[in-house]
C-alpha cells in the first residue's frame, strides 16, 4: 500500500486511502498522501508524527481541517493542501503550531474566503500559493507573514486592488495576480512593495494606466501586463529604473507617448505584439542602451516617412527585433529590417504627420495658465478713456457724489 525509501520517506499516493495508515513511524520525516480519498483530519491525525519536514495532502476529498490539525508539528517545512475541491473554508487556528512552514499551497481548492487570522501563526512562511479559488477580494490576511518573498493569487476572481491591500507585503519579491478581474487598481497600491522584483497583471481586465499606478516598485525587473484592454501607454513605467523585462503584448495599444519608456536604462525585453500600432513615435527607443529584444508582430503598421526612423535605428542597433512587416517595401514582403530600394523609404517625397504632444513631458511640466484674453472691443474702449483722460486732465478729486 505504502512505500518507503528511506525508512523516513513514505509515499502512499494513489493507495486508496480513506484513514491515515496506523503503521507510520514516528521518525518519518516525509510523508506523500496524495491522490487519496480523505475527508476529514483531525487534531490527533498527526500527533505522532512530530518529526514531519514534508507533508502532501493534495488531490484529497478534504472538505474539513479541525482547528489545530497540525499543532504538534512545528518541524514541518512545506505543506502541499491543493486540488481539495470541497475545501471551502478554514478556520482561523488551521495552521497554529506551524512554527517553521516555508512553504504552503492551497491551490486549486474553492476557498471564498480568507479569515484575517488565518496566516498569523506562520511567521516563517516564504511561499504561499492561493491560485485558483474563488476569492472576489484581495484577502487582508498577511499582516504576520514577515517573511513571505512569493505569493500567487492567480485565477481566482479579484476585481479591485485598493490602496491599501498590499500594505502588508513589504517582504515580497514575486506576486502574481494573473488571470483575475482586476479592472480597479488604486494609486498607492504598491507604494510599500519596495522589494518586488517580478509582477503579474496579465490577462485582466486593467484599461487604464495612470501615470504614478507604479510608484514605488523601485527594485521590479520583471512586469507582465500582457492580455488586457489597455488602448494608450504614457508615462506609467517611467519611474520603474530597475525594468528589464515588460511584456504589453496582446492589448489594444494604438498609443505610445515619445519618451514613455524613457529612465529605463535597463530594459532587456519589450513585448508589443498583438495591439492596434501603426507606427511608432521618434525617440521611443533612444533611451534605452540595454535593448536587447523587441517583439512587434501583429500591428497593422504603417510603414510611411513617418516609420523611416526605425529602420535607421534597426540598421545600427544590435539585438533581435521581429515583427514588423512593411509590404509596400518589395515584392517579397521585405521587412523593416532588410535594406529598402531606392526612391522607397530612403527618399521620402511626403512629409511625415507632426509629432503628437507628448503626455509624458506635458505631465512632467508646471504651466501657469495664460491671463484670459480680452475681447477687441473691451481693449479698445478702453484705450479710448485712457487718452481723454489725460487730455482733458480729469481731476477726480473734485468730483462728489
Amino acid at each position: 500500500m505504502c512505500k518507503c525509501s528511506p525508512e523516513e520517506i513514505i509515499h502512499c499516493s494513489r493507495a486508496g486511502l480513506r484513514a491515515l495508515p496506523e503503521e507510520i513511524a514516528a521518525s518519518t520525516i516525509s510523508l506523500n498522501l496524495s491522490n487519496n480519498y480523505l475527508r476529514i483530519l483531525t487534531t490527533n491525525t498527526f500527533r505522532n508524527l512530530t518529526f514531519l519536514h514534508s507533508l502532501w495532502l493534495d488531490g484529497n476529498n478534504l472538505t474539513f481541517l479541525s482547528p489545530g490539525t497540525f499543532h504538534t508539528l512545528s518541524k514541518l517545512r512545506e505543506l502541499h493542501l491543493s486540488r481539495n475541491s470541497h475545501l471551502t473554508y478554514l478556520h482561523a487556528n488551521t495552521f497554529r503550531g506551524l512554527l517553521n512552514l516555508i512553504s504552503l499551497d492551497l491551490s486549486h481548492c474553492n476557498i471564498f474566503e480568507i479569515h484575517p487570522l488565518l496566516f498569523s501563526h506562520l511567521s516563517s512562511l516564504e511561499r504561499l500559493n492561493l491560485a485558483s479559488n474563488n476569492m472576489r477580494y484581495f484577502p487582508q490576511a498577511f499582516r504576520n507573514l514577515s517573511s513571505l518573498t512569493r505569493l500567487s493569487l492567480e485565477g481566482n476572481h479579484i476585481e479591485a486592488i485598493g490602496r491599501d491591500s498590499l500594505k502588508d507585503l513589504e517582504t515580497l519579491h514575486n506576486l502574481n495576480l494573473r488571470k483575475n478581474h482586476i479592472w480597479i487598481i488604486q494609486n498607492g497600491a504598491f507604494t510599500k512593495l519596495l522589494r518586488l522584483s517580478t509582477l503579474n497583471l496579465g490577462h485582466n481586465f486593467i484599461a487604464d494606466l495612470p501615470n504614478q499606478l507604479f510608484n514605488g516598485l523601485i527594485q521590479l525587473k520583471t512586469m507582465h501586463l500582457e492580455a488586457n484592454r489597455i488602448t494608450a501607454v504614457n508615462c506609467t513605467f517611467r519611474h520603474l529604473l530597475s525594468l528589464r523585462n515588460l511584456y504589453l503584448n496582446n492589448n489594444q495599444i494604438s498609443s505610445i507617448s515619445d519618451s514613455a519608456f524613457s529612465y529605463l536604462n535597463k530594459l532587456h525585453f519589450l513585448h508589443l505584439s498583438k495591439n492596434n500600432l501603426s507606427s511608432l513615435p521618434i525617440h521611443l527607443f533612444a533611451e534605452l542602451p540595454k535593448l536587447k529584444y523587441v517583439f512587434l508582430s501583429h500591428n497593422p503598421w504603417k510603414c510611411d516617412c513617418r516609420m523611416r526612423w526605425f529602420w535607421q535605428w534597426t540598421t545600427t542597433h544590435r539585438g533581435v527585433i521581429e515583427g514588423l512587416h512593411c509590404d509596400f517595401l518589395g515584392p517579397h514582403n521585405m521587412t523593416a529590417l532588410d535594406v529598402p530600394h531606392q526612391g522607397e523609404l530612403t527618399d521620402c517625397t511626403v512629409p511625415p504627420e507632426p509629432a503628437s504632444e507628448d503626455k509624458c513631458r506635458v505631465a512632467d511640466t508646471s504651466v501657469a495658465p495664460k491671463p484670459p484674453t480680452l475681447p477687441s472691443k473691451v481693449i479698445l474702449l478702453a484705450l479710448v478713456c485712457h487718452a481723454w483722460y489725460f487730455a482733458t486732465g480729469w481731476d477726480t478729486s473734485v468730483v462728489t457724489f
